[in-house]
């Protein structure tokens, strides 16, 4: 591997006597650098605060002309003799050996080694893919490395990631220290799998599981269709903007717990801990975060465990207004529920996409019987991990939690925090239609009034205060939830706040992604009148000011009534007959009206309120069995009113099931999928991507929602 830099005070760099390139103070961030140099000048500057903040625990040589006292934060002075460079280049060699963390530092080692292998992957280094034009393509435009790193377990060198020994052990080991867990397990198939893992090695036929009805499909299909427990559903909020919200806060009332029991399984509604597992989402994909104390306080008592799936979130004990929310930095007694934890590490953290990670935190009840152990836990894990792993992806798992230890990963989110309250004043100021989802007012005074710092150090400027009009949730407490300040959140253009009603006139969000993308900014995703974009501490303030300056542009567009052709060519071009003449205004008329139309805001609120939950006629396991044998039929979602669904119906994003295998078609769920099905033919180009539904054209040339339904 290339010797990392040593950084220095300009006027020293001639001075300093070392083969590695040295690179002056104010042109690194000290990612690429193995040691420092200073003067007694620079010491009373300011650098050295700096540094610390880094959190990369540099070495920090002071060159000075004579012997003097090292102030804090030095690690020796120097006067430039030949032994101090070779102190100098040791310092550096000690700090590049250490800062890998334990797998991916093996694996860049035995990249290095060069060995010949007659073991898979047979692409060997990647010379199969050389032997061809394609193929070279392939391997110049990903480069050498990556191929070098795929490898197989045939050599033992890196240990083994299914049974978890030698550097994988290790690796796991230290982000269990880093996150605070007892164990830490990597997954390569995503939260999807990592939720799986969870819920196959605790769930069984027959026993209850507390659901929130806001959970991804990935614990609708490990807990429920896989393992086959029963559920007994919480329902939660969705504002009139789209967001997806919380569990109401009655929910969590043990009495009101024990009647849901006695509804599906009466036996054992007066059990002293009658669910073996409760699944809660800790953060919602539209960034509605959880506190976990809150959580465990109202309801451990009743389960074995908790699995707190946060697929969205991660990140939260580096950030301070965060903190005490998170699972992980729980204080947890024999009385307790176990802990597990999930989290997507590709989403916003540092991770290749599908890397995962399952945080186990139950020490506290070890030798009981409801204790799951790791031998049982690592049976499911490998019931879903492959026997040829990507190691890439496992050492991009362990460089995370390095890049996390210490100070390093509190100074990275809470300038990522910084931003995100940068961008959102930004808004404030230049948008007049798109609009950050926070609070208006604050104390008596606007939220963008504050300073930055403020606002990033305190919760209530990003708190749901029960019953405030500006986010629109009903059924909250106090303290309950809160924004995610990683999640930016704008509402556009189509709902009264205050009311909750229609406006005439709206801009579905989708016509402003459309817009986005168009111009080379991707957004995570929208719904009705609400969009995302997520924040990690890659952003930048030159990429956030671009944001901000094409949502003002867009705005623009909307005032002047640009034609549409101009400012959604992609769409215009795939169909000129429907849009021809269109403007931009007349198109989000045109969608709005169909929103209006449908009440579809009113439909997706309805799906996941207890009073309008689809009927459950049967296990999601019998139904999920019934299409595996297929024992279904094929039919338009029309006409399915009062049929079995066999498949599982959402919309993607966000991955939240409407309609669960073994639950009766009818009501909101299917007026809400008619209503898409109106929007498909009515507006090509805008069309959702939906799972467990399925889009077919008719002979009138109408395509039409069909679904599976047993027979």
């Amino acid at each position: 591997m290339k010797s990392m830099n040593i950084a220095a005070s300009g006027e020293l760099i001639p001075r300093l006597s070392t083969h590695r390139n040295v690179v002056a103070l104010d042109s690194t961030d000290f990612t690429d650098v193995a040691a420092v140099v200073i003067t007694t000048a620079d010491s009373r500057s300011g650098i050295l605060a700096l540094l610390k903040r880094t959190g990369f625990h540099l070495p920090v040589f002071m060159l000075a002309d004579e012997p003097v006292s090292a102030p804090v934060g030095v690690t020796a002075v120097i006067v430039g003799n030949a032994q101090e460079w070779l102190e100098l280049e040791n310092a550096a060699c000690r700090y590049e050996a250490e800062l890998l963390p334990p797998f991916y530092g093996t694996l860049t080692q035995y990249v290095d080694m060069g060995n010949s292998t007659f073991a898979c992957p047979g692409h060997q280094h990647g010379e199969f893919f050389r032997k061809h034009p394609a193929g070279r393509h392939f391997y110049d435009f990903f480069g050498e490395n990556l191929f070098r790193a795929d490898m197989c377990n045939a050599d033992v060198k890196l240990g083994d990631l299914l049974i978890h020994e030698g550097s994988a052990k290790h690796a796991q080991k230290f982000a269990a220290k880093v996150f605070n867990a007892d164990k830490t397990y990597f997954v390569l198939n995503g939260t999807s799998a990592a939720n799986k893992v969870v819920t196959n090695a605790l769930l069984t036929r027959g026993d209850l599981v507390l659901f929130d009805r806001n959970n991804h499909k990935s614990n609708h299909h490990g807990a429920l269709i896989q393992a086959g427990a029963t559920p007994v559903y919480l329902e939660a909020a969705r504002n009139p903007f789209g967001f997806i919200g919380g569990i109401d806060a009655h929910c969590f009332d043990e009495t009101y717990l024990r009647d849901q029991i006695r509804d599906v399984m009466p036996e054992s509604a007066d059990a002293s801990r009658p669910f073996r597992l409760a699944i809660i989402q800790l953060g919602t994909y539209d960034g509605t975060i959880y506190n976990a104390r809150q959580v465990v306080d109202k309801i451990g008592h009743l389960c074995d465990y908790i699995l707190f799936d946060s697929a969205w979130v991660g990140y939260e004990q580096f950030i301070n207004m965060m903190a005490d929310t998170s699972p992980l930095r729980l204080e947890l007694n024999e009385n307790d529920p176990g802990i597990f934890v999930t989290q997507s590490v590709h989403k916003q953290q540092a991770g290749f996409s599908q890397t995962s990670q399952i945080h186990k935190k139950d020490n506290h009840i070890r030798g009981q019987a409801r204790f799951c152990p790791h031998k049982r836990l690592n049976n499911a894990f490998m019931l879903h991990a492959s026997t040829s792993p990507f190691y890439p992806l496992f050492a991009a798992l362990d460089v995370n939690a390095k890049i996390h230890e210490g100070e390093s990963g509190r100074r990275l989110w809470a300038e990522c925090v910084a931003l995100g309250i940068d961008a959102r004043k930004a808004i404030l100021a230049r948008c007049k239609l798109l609009q950050p989802f926070i609070p208006l007012v604050v104390d008596g005074k606007p939220w963008q009034a504050y300073p930055t710092e403020t606002i990033a150090s305190n919760r209530r400027f990003f708190s749901f205060e029960p019953g405030a009009k500006w986010h629109g949730f009903e059924g909250y407490a106090d303290d309950q939830y809160f924004v995610d300040p990683c999640k930016l959140l704008l509402t556009t253009p189509g709902i009264d706040a205050d009311s909750g009603r229609y406006t005439e006139f709206g801009i579905p969000a989708t016509i402003l992604a459309h817009y986005l993308r168009e111009n080379g900014i991707v957004p995570e995703k929208c719904d009705l009148n609400s969009i995302l974009f997520l924040l990690t501490p890659a952003e930048s303030e030159e990429k956030l000011a671009r944001l901000v300056a094409m949502l003002a542009q867009f705005e623009r567009h909307i005032e002047d009534d640009t034609p549409l052709a101009d400012v959604l060519p992609t769409v215009f071009q795939k169909y000129p007959v429907r849009y021809r003449d269109y403007t931009l205004r007349e198109l989000c008329q045109e969608m709005h009206n169909l929103y209006v139309s449908f009440d579809v805001k009113d439909l997706q609120k309805a799906m996941f309120r207890k009073e309008s939950l689809p009927h459950v006629a049967m296990n999601p396991q019998d139904a999920n069995s019934a299409f595996i044998r297929g024992d279904v039929e094929l039919v338009r979602i029309s006409e399915a009113g009062g049929r079995i669904a066999a498949e599982g119906a959402l919309p993607y994003p966000p991955g939240v099931l409407c309609v669960v295998p073994g639950e009766i078609w009818g009501g909101a769920a299917q007026r809400y999928f008619l209503a898409l099905e109106e929007g498909i033919n009515l507006l090509p180009g805008f069309s959702p991507e939906l799972q467990g539904v399925y889009s077919e054209t008719d002979a009138d040339g109408i395509q039409r929602l069909y679904g599976y339904v047993l027979k």
